[in-house]
Protein backbone atom coordinates (compact mmCIF):
# COMPACT_ATOMS: atom_id res chain seq x y z
CA UNK A 1 0.00 0.00 0.00
CA UNK A 2 1.72 3.19 -0.69
CA UNK A 3 2.45 5.31 2.01
CA UNK A 4 -0.70 8.41 0.92
CA UNK A 5 -3.46 5.55 0.61
CA UNK A 6 -1.94 4.03 4.03
CA UNK A 7 -2.37 7.85 5.63
CA UNK A 8 -5.87 8.30 3.97
CA UNK A 9 -7.22 4.71 5.56
CA UNK A 10 -5.79 5.65 9.36
CA UNK A 11 -7.14 8.86 9.32
CA UNK A 12 -10.56 7.62 8.36
CA UNK A 13 -10.32 5.33 11.21
CA UNK A 14 -9.26 7.62 13.26
CA UNK A 15 -12.28 9.18 12.71
CA UNK A 16 -14.44 6.47 13.68
CA UNK A 17 -12.40 6.11 16.82
CA UNK A 18 -13.08 9.70 17.62
CA UNK A 19 -16.75 8.81 18.14
CA UNK A 20 -16.39 7.05 20.68
CA UNK A 21 -17.50 7.92 24.13
CA UNK A 22 -16.28 5.13 26.57
CA UNK A 23 -12.18 6.06 27.12
CA UNK A 24 -10.99 2.54 27.27
CA UNK A 25 -12.45 1.58 24.20
CA UNK A 26 -10.60 4.86 22.73
CA UNK A 27 -7.55 3.68 23.86
CA UNK A 28 -8.12 0.77 23.37
CA UNK A 29 -8.67 1.13 19.71
CA UNK A 30 -6.05 3.88 19.55
CA UNK A 31 -3.60 1.43 20.31
CA UNK A 32 -4.82 -1.13 17.97
CA UNK A 33 -4.90 0.83 15.44
CA UNK A 34 -0.97 2.24 15.77
CA UNK A 35 -0.15 -1.36 15.93
CA UNK A 36 -1.23 -1.67 12.48
CA UNK A 37 -0.33 1.43 11.31
CA UNK A 38 3.27 0.78 11.91
CA UNK A 39 3.33 -3.10 12.04
CA UNK A 40 4.45 -3.36 15.41
CA UNK A 41 4.13 -6.02 18.08
CA UNK A 42 2.93 -4.11 20.38
CA UNK A 43 1.79 -0.16 21.08
CA UNK A 44 1.05 1.59 24.05
CA UNK A 45 -0.43 5.33 24.06
CA UNK A 46 0.77 6.95 27.66
CA UNK A 47 -0.84 9.83 28.92
CA UNK A 48 0.95 12.47 30.49
CA UNK A 49 -0.13 14.00 34.46
CA UNK A 50 2.05 16.66 34.72
CA UNK A 51 0.57 16.93 38.53
CA UNK A 52 2.14 14.04 39.00
CA UNK A 53 4.96 14.00 37.10
CA UNK A 54 4.04 10.92 35.66
CA UNK A 55 3.40 9.16 32.67
CA UNK A 56 0.31 6.30 32.61
CA UNK A 57 -1.37 3.88 30.78
CA UNK A 58 -4.01 1.58 31.62
CA UNK A 59 -4.43 0.16 28.14
CA UNK A 60 -1.36 -1.24 26.59
CA UNK A 61 -1.63 -4.20 23.89
CA UNK A 62 -1.44 -7.89 25.75
CA UNK A 63 -0.93 -6.93 29.23
CA UNK A 64 -3.74 -5.75 31.56
CA UNK A 65 -0.65 -4.08 33.91
CA UNK A 66 -1.25 -0.75 34.40
CA UNK A 67 1.92 1.19 33.48
CA UNK A 68 3.34 4.41 35.43
CA UNK A 69 6.68 6.22 34.48
CA UNK A 70 8.02 9.25 35.98
CA UNK A 71 8.70 11.63 33.40
CA UNK A 72 12.29 11.30 32.01
CA UNK A 73 12.17 7.71 32.67
CA UNK A 74 12.54 5.07 30.13
CA UNK A 75 12.22 6.36 26.40
CA UNK A 76 8.78 7.19 26.52
CA UNK A 77 9.86 9.53 29.81
CA UNK A 78 12.51 11.11 27.74
CA UNK A 79 10.07 11.37 24.99
CA UNK A 80 7.61 13.20 27.39
CA UNK A 81 10.17 15.21 28.86
CA UNK A 82 12.08 16.47 25.68
CA UNK A 83 9.27 16.58 23.49
CA UNK A 84 11.33 14.54 21.06
CA UNK A 85 10.74 11.58 19.08
CA UNK A 86 13.19 8.89 19.93
CA UNK A 87 13.43 5.63 17.67
CA UNK A 88 15.74 3.26 19.27
CA UNK A 89 16.31 -0.51 17.15
CA UNK A 90 18.05 -2.20 19.51
CA UNK A 91 15.98 -1.28 23.38
CA UNK A 92 18.74 -2.85 25.18
CA UNK A 93 21.53 -1.23 23.50
CA UNK A 94 20.34 2.37 24.73
CA UNK A 95 20.97 3.70 28.20
CA UNK A 96 17.57 5.35 28.60
CA UNK A 97 15.60 2.38 28.17
CA UNK A 98 14.31 1.33 31.35
CA UNK A 99 13.92 -2.62 31.85
CA UNK A 100 11.85 -2.62 34.47
CA UNK A 101 8.65 -2.88 32.15
CA UNK A 102 9.74 -5.57 30.41
CA UNK A 103 10.55 -7.77 33.87
CA UNK A 104 7.27 -6.66 34.90
CA UNK A 105 5.13 -7.76 31.97
CA UNK A 106 7.08 -10.35 30.77
CA UNK A 107 7.40 -9.05 27.33
CA UNK A 108 11.23 -8.62 25.44
CA UNK A 109 11.28 -5.29 23.79
CA UNK A 110 13.62 -5.22 20.56
CA UNK A 111 13.46 -2.01 19.17
CA UNK A 112 11.41 0.98 19.58
CA UNK A 113 9.43 4.36 18.56
CA UNK A 114 8.31 6.47 20.95
CA UNK A 115 6.51 10.00 19.32
CA UNK A 116 5.40 12.81 21.76
CA UNK A 117 1.86 14.12 21.59
CA UNK A 118 1.53 17.68 21.80
CA UNK A 119 -1.07 19.48 23.64
CA UNK A 120 -2.41 23.14 22.25
CA UNK A 121 -0.22 24.78 25.54
CA UNK A 122 2.73 23.40 23.57
CA UNK A 123 3.19 20.94 26.20
CA UNK A 124 3.61 17.19 26.06
CA UNK A 125 -0.15 15.37 27.04
CA UNK A 126 1.16 11.60 25.66
CA UNK A 127 3.59 9.13 24.20
CA UNK A 128 2.45 7.31 21.75
CA UNK A 129 5.15 4.17 22.25
CA UNK A 130 5.50 1.13 19.22
CA UNK A 131 7.46 -1.80 20.35
CA UNK A 132 9.52 -4.49 18.04
CA UNK A 133 8.91 -4.21 14.17
CA UNK A 134 7.48 -7.32 12.57
CA UNK A 135 10.21 -7.29 9.60
CA UNK A 136 13.25 -4.87 10.87
CA UNK A 137 13.44 -1.84 12.82
CA UNK A 138 11.47 1.01 12.75
CA UNK A 139 11.57 3.51 9.72
CA UNK A 140 11.43 7.12 8.97
CA UNK A 141 7.85 6.44 7.05
CA UNK A 142 6.78 4.73 10.72
CA UNK A 143 7.75 7.83 12.15
CA UNK A 144 6.11 10.44 10.16
CA UNK A 145 2.44 8.19 10.19
CA UNK A 146 2.99 8.19 14.40
CA UNK A 147 3.52 11.72 14.16
CA UNK A 148 0.47 12.75 12.44
CA UNK A 149 -1.73 10.35 14.40
CA UNK A 150 0.04 12.26 17.42
CA UNK A 151 -1.11 15.62 16.11
CA UNK A 152 -5.03 14.09 15.33
CA UNK A 153 -5.43 12.21 18.97
CA UNK A 154 -3.93 15.31 20.62
CA UNK A 155 -7.12 17.22 21.98
CA UNK A 156 -8.66 13.90 23.65
CA UNK A 157 -4.97 13.16 24.81
CA UNK A 158 -4.91 16.89 26.26
CA UNK A 159 -8.78 16.07 27.60
CA UNK A 160 -7.36 12.90 29.48
CA UNK A 161 -4.60 14.47 30.77
CA UNK A 162 -6.30 17.37 32.53
CA UNK A 163 -8.64 15.07 34.37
Amino acid sequence: MVLDEKVALIMVKLGHLSVQKDREAYLRGLVDLCSQAVDAERCTVYVVDHHRNQLWARVAQRTATEIRLPIGQGLAGQAALTGETINVPDAYADSRFDRNVDLRTGFRTLNMLCVPVWGKGGQTVGVIQALNKRDGTFERRDQMLLEQVAETVAPVLEKLASE
